[in-house]
């Protein structure tokens, strides 16, 4: 097998390596880029007469693909619910195609590479409200049979659609059978059902109001442990989707409803006895001023008395724990503080909001053994917040015999001077790489030519830090993407050697 390798100088944009040059290049395959060399390997039969628009084409299909990995298993297309092959079939195919060992032990992984607790995972990243139905008895969350209640219609796209863990327990064989070794969900808290301002419901996961069950559209915490010891037993890792930076719209304002954002300019925070103050100056610090619901907010806070103890842990019912600032428009100041379409976004600067956010997902990784983490919005999310959250649940995750735990955020940005801040200063293991994306859909399908590739592979000296010390040095990175938006993840580092990862 030959490697072929984005070069800028050849003429038609690659150059084809035999395996023993292209050990020169700093020996990191499977990836584009021309100065480090990551390569796209291509089979023998496949690599003659390569041409550009060829060229461009394999890595616009690799682009779009679900799984694209070093030790990946060929895959068919997705199925549909109805189309999911029979457990004994599954059996069949499991015996035939089973995923490697432990990524620690992996073929081709150095034994002392930085990024061992992912590399060469081939992650199935599953919402199991869309994946397949193991318990009609649960379809309506036990809220009753009106959708605008229950937030059940399977014949709309919007709302809860019937399938649950039981369903992806029932076809793990399938799953492990496509050469699967993480099983990646999204959000499965309890959500709010319904959130009839939006003529939607929360089947998405997205809308939490209990951060300790799962949602009961899907199942219980019981049928969660058990998937997680079924695919443990089969050696496959369970990596959760989790929020940190916004509860369901359950907060209404005196002044309206989801009105607009008011700057901290025009209306700073004011502490309980009405002093004005700037929040970065407290963040994360014990002793951050007392708030009062009616004084300290540009809006006041007001709950509908059926509400008042909807979310847990209780902690969250605590109005004075959230923004309050109205709904952001995603754009400087208000894209740390505002709401997100009404969605009530907490103080995370708030240390009262740090100790029970970390609290939360400690314990599901005590008591469920969760193997990892994707973190929504974090860019959204103040640094001090990040700063002391990664470190310490890295730390708990291996104190509880989690040694390959690994948590990679959503950092939505193009730009590597400021993704690289969340794995160089905010000390978390490692982002989704969305400047790789769009570095790779510029060459793929707008034409640019693979000197941009190279420029841009050339600047990832962005997320080096000072505990950076191989993670650029062995074995080929894992590869995958978040097939609901192309969110690539690459090259994942552990803990001690932070950087991007897509």
């Amino acid at each position: 097998m030959n490697w072929l390798a984005l070069d800028a100088s050849a003429p038609n944009g690659f150059r084809a390596f035999p395996p023993g040059q292209a050990a020169l290049f700093r020996g990191r395959s499977n990836m584009l880029t021309v100065p480090r060399l990551n390569f796209l390997r291509l089979n023998s039969s496949r690599r003659a007469g390569v041409r550009t628009k060829s060229a461009r084409t394999t890595l616009a299909a690799a682009g779009a693909a679900v799984l694209v990995a070093a030790s990946a298993v060929p895959a068919p297309a997705l199925p549909t619910t109805a189309a999911l092959p029979t457990k004994a079939s599954a059996q069949a195919a499991a015996a035939t195609k089973t995923p490697g060992p432990p990524s620690g032990t992996k073929p081709g992984t150095s034994a002392h590479s930085l990024r061992t607790p992912v590399t060469g995972e081939n992650f199935y990243f599953v919402m199991a409200d869309r994946f397949s139905n193991g318990n009609t008895a649960n379809d309506q969350g036990g809220l009753g049979s009106d959708p605008m209640v229950s937030g059940f219609d399977p014949t709309r796209k919007g709302f809860y659609n019937g399938g649950d863990l039981n369903g992806l327990l029932d076809k793990i064989d399938y799953i492990q059978g496509l050469g699967t070794t993480a099983i990646w969900l999204t959000p499965s808290f309890k959500n709010k059902a319904v959130q009839p301002e939006d003529n939607s419901a929360g089947y998405h996961g997205y809308w939490v109001t209990d951060f300790t069950q799962i949602d009961p559209h899907l199942g219980t915490n019981a049928e969660l442990k058990a998937l997680i010891d079924e695919a443990h037993s089969r050696g496959m890792k369970v990596y959760f989707d989790i929020i940190t930076n916004h509860t369901a719209d359950v907060i209404g304002y005196k002044e309206g409803a989801r009105t607009g954002y008011v700057s901290k300019d025009r209306e700073p925070y004011r502490t309980a006895s009405g002093n004005a103050f700037d929040d970065r100056d407290f963040a994360g610090q014990a002793d951050f001023p007392k708030l009062d619901a009616g004084t300290s907010f540009p809006y006041t806070p007001v709950l509908d008395p059926a509400e008042q103890h909807l979310k847990v842990p209780a902690w969250l019912n605590d109005p004075t724990l959230y923004h309050n600032r109205g709904d952001t428009t995603f754009a400087g100041e208000n894209s740390f503080y505002g709401d997100f379409f009404g969605l009530d976004d907490l103080f995370t600067e708030h240390p009262t909001v740090v100790a029970g956010m970390t609290d939360i997902y400690e314990t599901w990784i005590r008591d469920f053994g969760v193997d990892g983490f994707r973190i929504d919005t974090m860019k959204h999310v103040n640094d001090e917040f990040w700063q002391q959250f990664g470190p310490d649940v890295l730390a708990y995750a291996r104190e509880h015999g989690k040694d390959e735990f690994f948590m990679f955020g959503e950092v939505f940005d193009t730009s590597k001077s400021f993704t690289s801040q969340f794995t160089t200063r905010n000390r978390m293991q490692a982002v989704l790489d969305f400047p790789f994306q769009d570095a790779a859909r510029n060459f793929a399908s707008k034409s640019q030519n693979a000197k941009a590739l190279e420029t841009f592979f050339a600047a990832d000296d962005w997320y080096t830090d000072a505990d950076d010390i191989g993670s650029k040095l062995h074995s080929p990175p894992g590869v995958c993407c978040e097939p609901f938006s192309l969110k690539w993840m690459r090259e994942p580092p552990a803990a001690e050697a932070r950087g991007s990862f897509v």
